[in-house]
């Protein structure tokens, strides 16, 4: 199924009558299929990166004294740690 043109998916008719015929717990898996390649090429587009690199730019600021590098580590971590990174909220909890 990985017959990717200019970021789609084409469906054959073979597909789509195929498709036609599932069960609910065929189509949950087709489903889970496509969102599982999905996701796995959005998040190898995206640059990977963590804590230590954000942390070691925020250094660099004029004006990011000690006492306000601690409190926005604490809040990037958490972010972190959260599993979804928080940008399915768009950063907010």
């Amino acid at each position: 199924m990985k017959q990717k043109t200019k970021g789609r998916y084409p469906t054959t008719r073979t597909q789509y009558k195929d498709v036609k015929k599932y069960d609910r717990t065929q189509f949950d898996d087709f489903c889970t299929k496509i969102y599982a390649e999905g996701y796995q090429d959005g998040s190898s587009s995206v640059p990977q990166t963590d804590v230590g690199t954000i942390m070691a730019a925020v250094q660099t600021v004029k004006g990011i004294g000690e006492k306000r590098l601690v409190q926005i580590e604490a809040a990037v971590s958490a972010l972190f740690n959260t599993g979804n990174g928080g940008a399915a909220n768009g950063g907010r909890n």
